[in-house]
């Protein structure tokens, strides 16, 4: 019996992260033109809608869990994608000691996603288009659905809290963060395990080499990068807790 349990639950972890690490920003490939002139750095600005939904915890939803979320959407698009702006860094007394300095000054901005693609011309216009068409969708809080009512009419819209389980993307960040974490509880239909079990912490052989972080965090130029004895793997034992209620708002 223990060893039928043992191979149900490492085919349930094999099967979540089949889900996770497979899904597609990009659902039709783009066709990329044959490169015409020399190569360029384009950006693009796109500003967060914290105004709109000050509550709301954007940055957890556009990076993910150790920044697999952005990262996918980097080897998607070829486009670089960087937070910037106000609340762009997790520690907020450094983000308020380097205000002002010099290459810092996005600091002064609001908090808005900035997209970077090196290529010819023609070929980098195509790559930022599509990457944001995906980041503006990030940017629509999924958990939030305007109504009307007749028996309110003059309150206009309303907000409409949908269960968190029903945003397909939070649902897989969320699984995704239990199993690096190690609070996965696999569901089994069948009567071999009939009590919640907490999976131990797993190494994830991840297609992402290079889990980024809020940008920035070391440097005012680049992308913070979490460094690991072994990149090739994410959840070590060795890593920092995740805030569960910071990306839970």
């Amino acid at each position: 019996l223990d060893y039928v349990n043992q191979h149900i639950t490492f085919s349930e972890i094999s099967r979540v992260r089949g889900a996770l690490f497979q899904t597609e920003f990009v659902t039709e490939p783009f066709d990329l033109p044959e490169p015409i002139g020399d190569v360029v750095t384009i950006t693009e600005k796109i500003y967060v809608p914290k105004r709109e939904y000050p509550d709301y915890n954007f940055v957890g939803r556009i990076l993910g869990p150790r920044g697999m979320t952005a990262k996918q959407l980097e080897q998607e698009t070829g486009c670089k994608i960087m937070v910037r702006g106000k609340g762009s860094m997790r520690d907020k007394r450094k983000e308020e000691a380097n205000r002002g300095k010099p290459n810092w000054e996005h600091l002064d901005d609001e908090l808005h996603v900035l997209l970077q693609c090196e290529d010819t011309e023609n070929r980098a216009r195509i790559k930022l288009r599509a990457a944001m068409e995906h980041v503006k969708k990030l940017l629509v809080p999924a958990v939030c659905l305007q109504a009307f009512t007749r028996k309110n009419v003059n309150l206009g819209k309303l907000i409409i809290l949908k269960p968190e389980g029903t945003d397909e993307l939070k649902r897989k960040q969320l699984m995704e963060l239990a199993i690096i974490n190690g609070t996965y509880r696999p569901f089994h239909k069948s009567g071999l395990s009939n009590s919640n079990r907490i999976l131990t912490p797993v190494p994830l052989v991840s297609p992402i080499r290079a889990p980024i972080f809020v940008s920035p965090t070391s440097s005012p130029n680049s992308v913070s990068v979490q460094k690991s004895s072994n990149p090739g793997y994410i959840g070590a034992a060795t890593q920092q807790p995740f805030d569960y209620s910071s990306f839970m708002k």
